[in-house]
């Protein structure tokens, strides 16, 4: 039997919210189950409570809760589907072992604060490490600096950003995670300029090895996801994605968190390569007390050489 050639670990936190997943990467879809598409009637939402999963509405219904679909040529039949599955995990094997360590101007708007604090907006260095081990592993670490290349303390003032490591929950569609999820082809749209393919997607419970996990001061509780993929019909590389809860976390009295991230064609200075990476994220939660939006901007892509120094000893 054919084994997994490419994993990657990917941490992805906030202040108020840890959530973290891991994601295995293969070649194509070589020894990986056969997927299965969605059948008329059938949910995935057993076990759920309050789920409404993105299988259980109808197309008027699933448009009227995800406003992105506008403009959206729908389809009911599944065919497309697994090639434009494989087409996802591909892209994603072909792109990690070429990534490098990146460093980008992060910008972050805080448009609204359940506490009432006043609008904000902060500048920091959003920087990308990728570690390619020799057994084909590839390994992703993300942190944040201020201007002054200091590190910053996630858990420090109030004005600071909570959405932290969404940028990469794409690495969620390997061809290998890819059994862990139910995917439902919904046909065909124009957005940000490109033609796309798009399809819904949302754990299944019972297949996730390691679920995401929010995590509250000492308290916390695993989640799972569901969403939308626009994925470019010429290179099968993601244009938006759009992600949501599966159900609420009572615990954490978690009744909503979405975020949508949106792709572009990045020239990396320093580097003869180009790369489709994540340029704009819009991030809302609500845990009771109202919601909570905050968006990222990224710009600036350059090659991040590690600096060091020899002090003199004493």
């Amino acid at each position: 039997m054919n084994r997994l050639r490419k994993l990657v670990t990917i941490l992805l936190n906030t202040l108020l919210i840890c959530a973290t997943a891991l994601a295995a990467v293969a070649q194509g879809n070589r020894g990986i189950p056969p997927l299965e598409t969605p059948r008329a009637g059938q949910t995935f939402s057993q076990g759920m409570p309050g789920a409404a999963t993105y299988f259980d509405l109808p197309e008027q219904k699933l448009r009227a809760v995800v406003s992105e679909l506008k403009g959206l040529r729908y389809e009911a039949g599944q065919d497309r589907l697994p090639s434009i599955l494989a087409g996802v995990g591909k892209t994603i094997a072909d792109l990690l072992p070429r990534l490098p360590n990146l460093v980008s101007r992060e910008e972050v708007f805080r448009a609204q604060d359940a506490h009432n604090a006043q609008p904000w907006n902060r500048e920091f260095k959003y920087l990308i490490l990728c570690h390619h081990n020799r057994d084909g592993t590839t390994n992703i670490e993300e942190s944040r600096t201020d201007s002054k290349g200091r590190p910053v303390d996630l858990s420090g003032p109030s004005m600071t950003a909570q959405g932290y490591g969404f940028a990469y929950q794409w690495l969620l569609f390997s061809a290998a995670n890819q059994r862990e999820f139910h995917f439902r082809y919904l046909g065909q749209q124009e957005k940000n300029g490109r033609n796309t393919f798009v399809v819904a997607f949302a754990q299944d419970p019972a297949r996730v090895t390691a679920p995401a996990n929010f995590q509250l001061g000492k308290n916390s509780a695993p989640f799972y996801y569901q969403g939308v993929l626009w994925i470019d019909q010429t290179t099968s590389v993601l244009v938006l994605m759009r992600t949501d809860l599966l159900a609420p976390v009572p615990r954490l009295q978690l009744r909503q968190f979405t975020t949508k991230v949106e792709f572009g064609l990045v020239p990396i200075h320093g580097y003869d390569a180009t790369f489709w990476l994540p340029h704009k994220i819009d991030m809302a939660f609500d845990q009771g007390d109202g919601p909570i939006e905050e968006d990222h901007q990224y710009s600036d892509y350059h090659l991040f050489h590690a600096e060091t120094r020899i002090l003199p000893e004493p």
